[in-house]
């Protein structure tokens, strides 16, 4: 008999994970949590999650569409610039963005003093739909933006070239070049998004307003960290991860496409750009696009004028245990990548089992349907037969980010490991190559660089991440971004934005090395 493949296991071992978490929580009080008593209170969350993570969709594709196409037909001094705010945004950690919104749009930002010192002395309030209708957009539209962008480079320059020789008008070359991208990366888009806005839990936590205005994600919290009502929070996950999971499904076919036929020579101009009535459509979307971001990206660099009065013994431990807790969450989740992308091939070249191979690729985005506040209760209540429960969260949380993460560590590491099987799968074969020795040689030549990306892309996610933190974080487990939380509670606006500064600047490092190892050749 043969040992199991370890990718095997590993599989095994994240389904027994989820599901071990999700029977203890539900059986935590006997196993017989009331639906029907939660039922008004479900319908009024479910209500106002569909509807604000409809209207946040809306509005980021509407706002990142019109973004990447006035990029697309403009080259302008500070382009590039622009990419990189484009960028930054893409990585801001959610309660960052919370302290931006606060700082322009709350009752005592910029906004709010720029109004008075014109002589209105009414008063408004940003918590409800607008305060998480802005961060919402703010983090989306960019990332949407960056996409849609990417996707309009690889249309071969003969088609542009094809297009200014036939006369296009702006409305033919939206119809034939622009049309085709876009009906391949909206859905997809529109599908993602969707999904983080109605997972959404610090920006709706800190500017909901109060609970009439919760997702399930902050219902589960509040269920949990609360009311300790095990029976609601089983349910509200159980839901949850129902209507996620389809849409994880949806995604992964919708992003499964064929490749895009590229060109190595040097892009055309697109015969659209000397429009004059497009020079100002593109002109008024960058203008409105800058107002947008602009003020809200100087609030947390603003955050530079107070670093000083913010180095103290607290900064400086929850650094530390940020920058370990990132780390060790990058470790789990890009050995777990390797794992599961060599089972996957092994399955899809040696074993010509394509859809045993389908479930290995599945399985990873499978882990954006499950609620990470239901998995870390239930799993917290196997620990604490075991584990000191004060030290549970130095355990859960570096487990927890490590498994959130796992989806982007593994779409950056499983492609090279099929390359390298299918470039010297036969030959290392032949050569009776297997275990680590197989893996230094055949993979790792490929590998290290997009292991190296996964690695740093999951250190800035788990560094940036507030959310199972906010049920362990206290005296004894402080992190940068609960330390930050805590400085907003107290109104400490200034302190706040300096510590978001510093989470700002060390997830957008970490993220520029991931996008340089990426791109780099091997």
């Amino acid at each position: 008999m043969k040992l199991p493949h370890p990718g095997s296991l590993v599989a095994l071992a994240i389904v027994a994970l989820v599901a071990g978490g999700f029977i203890a929580l539900a059986s935590v009080d006997g196993g017989k949590p009331a639906l029907l008593s939660i039922g008004p209170y479900l319908v009024r969350v479910l209500l106002f999650s569909l509807v604000q993570a409809s209207l946040s969709t809306i509005l980021s594709l509407l706002f990142g569409i019109g973004v990447a196409l006035a990029l697309a037909r403009r080259h302008f001094p500070g382009r590039e610039v622009v990419l990189s705010v484009l960028g930054t945004t893409m990585v801001m950690p959610s309660i960052v963005a919370v302290l931006a919104v606060l700082s322009v749009y709350g009752r005592n930002g910029w906004l709010a003093d720029g109004i008075r010192a014109l002589g209105w002395t009414g008063d408004f309030s940003i918590f409800g739909y607008p305060g998480i209708l802005i961060a919402h957009v703010f983090l989306n539209a960019p990332f949407v933006a960056r996409i849609v962008l990417d996707g309009l480079h690889v249309v071969p320059a003969e088609q542009w070239r094809l297009a200014a020789a036939l006369g296009f008008t702006p409305g033919q070359t939206f119809r034939h070049l622009d049309w085709p991208v876009l009906r391949a990366e909206v859905p997809g888009l529109a599908g993602l998004v969707f999904l983080l806005c109605f997972k959404s839990f610090a920006i709706v936590l800190a500017l909901g307003g109060g609970p009439s205005r919760a997702t399930l994600e902050v219902a589960i919290y509040e269920a949990l960290k609360i009311e300790l009502d095990f029976s609601r929070a089983a349910w509200l996950a159980f839901i949850q991860v129902a209507i996620c999971l389809s849409i994880t499904i949806v995604l992964n076919w919708t992003f499964t496409r064929p490749p895009v036929t590229t060109t190595s020579r040097p892009p055309a101009p697109r015969p659209d750009r000397v429009h004059r009535g497009l020079r100002v459509f593109d002109a008024g979307v960058l203008l409105m696009s800058a107002a947008f971001i602009v003020p809200l990206l100087l609030s947390v660099l603003a955050g530079a004028r107070y670093a000083v009065e913010i180095l103290d013994t607290d900064l400086a431990a929850a650094f530390v245990v940020s920058v370990a807790i990132a780390t060790v969450a990058a470790t789990i989740s890009c050995l777990l990548a390797v794992a599961l992308g060599a089972a996957a091939r092994r399955h899809r070249l040696a074993l010509r089992s394509p859809r045993v191979a389908a479930l290995y690729d599945l399985l990873p985005n499978m882990l954006l349907a499950v609620p990470p506040f239901a998995l870390t209760a239930g799993l917290f209540l196997i620990m604490r037969k075991f584990v000191d429960p004060a030290m549970a969260g130095f355990v859960l949380l570096p487990l927890i980010n490590g498994l959130g993460a796992l989806p982007f560590a593994y779409r950056s590491i499983a492609p090279r490991q099929l390359l390298a099987g299918e470039r010297y799968g036969r030959l290392s074969d032949s050569l009776g190559l297997s275990g680590m020795t197989k893996f230094r040689l055949m993979d790792w030549p490929l590998l290290r660089r997009p292991f190296a990306a996964a690695f740093a892309l999951s250190m800035a996610l788990s560094f940036g991440d507030f959310g199972i933190v906010a049920l362990f974080g206290g005296t004894e487990l402080r992190t940068l971004p609960y330390l930050l939380y805590e400085r907003l509670g107290a109104y400490r606006l200034d302190e706040a934005s300096a510590v978001g500064l510093l989470i700002l600047f060390t997830a957008f490092c970490l993220a520029h090395v991931s996008g340089r190892m990426s791109y780099a050749d091997d």
